[in-house]
């Protein structure tokens, strides 16, 4: 180690197969240090999805090669390198599309490819104090590495990991079809002729089957820390020193309330709102979060438009990022109390934004299927807002929106005029009182039924889905049966 080198941070390779961990426990581990993260699998993805895009094959190295300078890699609030660009458009949820996952393979075996992205990955890490994630960064791209780590699991942990990420039943056809990818894609990397995907000889190798996502993280950042009391590197600053964002706000502004009032009225115009349930008794202060079915575009405007009104308190929601570089809507949202989420690093940054808006004592609206059902039933729910509400023992809000997807369902445009839509609302309950806190996987799982099953029980049999089994008919709401028109 050269003397000069002491004044900076260092860097750090992060290797391993595909869905091993590297992009979340990375993102994760360097916002908790103070370091800047890049995913040189952007790089490929990107290049991979700009080819497609203008017919160039894998075969075409020369024409690949010249498609390279169209790539930027841009970062966000925390430095992290986590949106690509493409003339000057963000194309990142693109470039996470199935289409690239079955292609990316085929196009980072070209070696002179791989050869061209060389000099801008190393550019990038050159200034220290970052984790570099790929799968060659400790062999190939930053051989000189500071802290070279390889995070492992087997072919069955990711599997259930990338099929849980896309909201898939890992068990069902379509978590057999990311396994199967996996293992093709597995095969590919680690017999390429080019920097075949390996753990660096010197590389500490952390195998991660039945880890937590915080133990994965915690096992990056302290040898990280290790190496910097070593080599007597500067340590990054403490959170305690790190500039803290300003507090989020409680109150309701004349934009919120103005904005509500609108959407009433147009929702009114539309078709019939009717809100059932003891609103006095959704706690007036502190965190709470409110857990809600998504059925249709109609659920968060109605919910917005009539509850925020009633609870006198602002209601915390997240939504994409690209919602906020419209001119006139991410100003609204920005002021509104959406709070920005990139979708390429959505969960670990979701979960983040969430547990902030808890901490700080607010109300947070949450979906816990994550996207609409299809037809108007319950899929299966991540475990995100049942690990919220754990960690944070806010209490829980069920909310049911009943016939909400036959006044907009999926796939049309405007909503259908007539009809109405019921929204119920749930007594407030606490999981931590179930579940004694514990933060282990079968806890979580039984959380997230423990929520959806007070969810389904407001809801009507025909939206119940794949909650049904959970709804105890003694404890169901008897008007939930006759909720909706057959």
């Amino acid at each position: 180690m050269a003397a000069d080198d002491r004044g900076r941070g260092l860097v750090v390779a992060l290797d391993g197969p595909g869905s091993s961990g590297k992009s979340s426990v990375g993102a994760a581990a360097a916002l908790e240090l103070g370091y800047r993260f890049v995913d040189t699998g952007l790089l490929y993805r990107a290049l991979t999805w700009l080819a497609l895009s203008r017919g160039v094959a894998d075969s075409d190295a020369e024409a690949l090669v010249a498609l390279v300078p169209e790539v930027e890699l841009a970062p966000d609030a925390h430095d992290r390198l986590a949106h690509v660009a493409v003339d000057g458009r963000d194309v990142t949820t693109e470039v996470h599309s199935p289409k690239v996952d079955g292609a990316v393979s085929g196009y980072s075996r070209v070696p002179e490819l791989r050869t061209a992205l060389l000099d801008r990955q190393r550019a990038i890490a050159a200034g220290g104090r970052i984790i570099v994630a790929g799968r060659d960064i400790g062999t190939v791209v930053l051989p000189a590495a500071d802290v070279k780590l390889y995070l492992d699991a087997s072919l069955e942990e990711r599997g259930r990991r990338r099929a849980e990420e896309r909201g898939l039943d890992p068990a069902g056809p379509d978590g057999e079809a990311v396994l199967l990818e996996l293992r093709r894609r597995d095969g590919l990397d680690s017999t390429r002729e080019v920097a075949p995907l390996r753990a660096a000889p010197d590389a500490q190798v952390l195998r991660t089957d039945g880890n937590r996502f915080e133990d994965t993280v915690r096992l990056v950042t302290d040898a990280v820390r290790a190496t910097e009391q070593r080599e007597r590197r500067p340590p990054a600053p403490p959170a305690a020193a790190l500039p803290s964002p300003a507090p989020l706000e409680s109150h309701l502004t004349p934009l919120i309330s103005g904005t509500a009032l609108v959407a009433r009225v147009l929702a009114s115009a539309v078709t019939r709102v009717r809100i059932l349930g003891d609103l006095d008794a959704i706690p007036a202060t502190g965190p709470v979060i409110l857990a809600a079915n998504h059925a249709s575009n109609a659920d968060p405007v109605v919910i917005g438009a009539w509850l925020t009104p009633r609870l006198g308190r602002r209601i915390h929601w997240l939504g994409k990022r690209e919602l906020f570089e419209w001119p006139i809507i991410g100003w609204m949202a920005r002021n509104g109390g959406i709070h920005p989420v990139d979708r390429s690093t959505a969960d670990m940054e979701a979960f983040r934004l969430a547990r902030r808006v808890l901490d700080e004592g607010h109300m947070l609206m949450v979906f816990p299927e994550g996207t609409r059902s299809s037809d108007g039933r319950l899929q299966q729910a991540k475990d995100g807002v049942a690990m919220l509400a754990l960690r944070t023992g806010a209490p829980i809000v069920p909310i049911a929106v009943i016939d909400s997807d036959r006044v907009w369902p999926r796939g049309r445009k405007v909503p259908r005029i007539g009809g109405r839509i019921i929204v119920r609302i749930g007594r407030p309950f606490r999981l931590a009182e179930d579940s004694g806190g514990t933060r282990s996987r079968a806890a979580k799982g039984a959380a997230t039924t423990r929520l959806m099953g007070a969810i389904a029980a407001l809801l009507p049999p025909r939206q119940r889905g794949v909650y049904a089994a959970e709804v105890d008919p003694a404890e169901a709401d008897p008007a939930a049966n006759h909720a909706t028109r057959g």
